[in-house]
């Protein structure tokens, strides 16, 4: 893969966050030798890893970049982080201002009809594109009204990078972004299972936060 102004932009919005948070939790750290280090793996790991389209062609580009930087700063660190600390600094990192509010910023469009058909015109479009296992593979399933839908991952790009990097045992951490992203924009999120912990696929069913569908998952009716 080409560095493109998507994995800059990933690095610029995250990389801060990640390093306050390390920064914060293990005050005796080199923090600028850390980062020195990160952003050269993050270079080479962007080098050997395969191409899965363009951002306009596959929007999960993002999500393969983030997972990235993550592991980045895991190898830079050279075991020295935890899996607590990791997952922590994933959260800090997803927390950055600019991250938050591109999710935030989706609110009042993500649970209409329209939204929904083209969640499922990109998937297709995006599960065509090149990169074999890096590349997710989903279906999505329109909802009874829009206020919920369903997507199958039934292959994950992340799962394949953890693979790459002899981590895969840091993954299921990467699954968090998912919960906070839809809860931002005013979502719920319910699943069973995950690609990343052996289930046979990742089930997202996400509906609109209060709605009657979120309130029979609740239990209230």
């Amino acid at each position: 893969m080409r560095r493109s102004a998507c994995e800059t932009v990933i690095w610029l919005a995250m990389a801060p966050a990640a390093l306050g948070y390390l920064r914060e939790t293990e005050p005796d750290w080199n923090i600028s030798g850390l980062k020195r280090g990160a952003g050269e793996t993050y270079r080479q790991m962007i080098g050997r890893t395969p191409d899965i389209g363009s951002l306009k062609e596959n929007s999960l580009r993002i999500c393969l970049a983030a997972g990235m930087l993550w592991l980045s700063f895991y190898e830079a660190a050279e075991g020295a982080v935890s899996e607590e600390r990791f997952g922590g600094m994933v959260e800090a990192s997803m927390n950055a201002p600019l991250v938050k509010a591109s999710f935030t910023g989706k609110a009042k469009s993500a649970f209409t009809l329209k939204a929904q058909k083209k969640r499922a015109a990109d998937a297709v479009r995006a599960n065509a594109g090149p990169g074999g296992a890096f590349n997710w593979k989903a279906a999505v399933i329109l909802g009874r009204d829009a206020d919920e839908y369903t997507i199958l991952y039934r292959r994950c790009g992340l799962c394949a990078l953890g693979k790459q990097e002899g981590l895969s045992h840091l993954v299921p951490y990467m699954c968090a972004v998912d919960t906070l992203s839809f809860d931002w924009m005013g979502g719920r999120l319910y699943r069973t299972q995950t690609l990343a912990s052996g289930g046979e696929e990742c089930d997202f069913y996400i509906c609109r936060k209060g709605s009657r569908w979120d309130r029979e998952r609740r239990g209230g009716g």
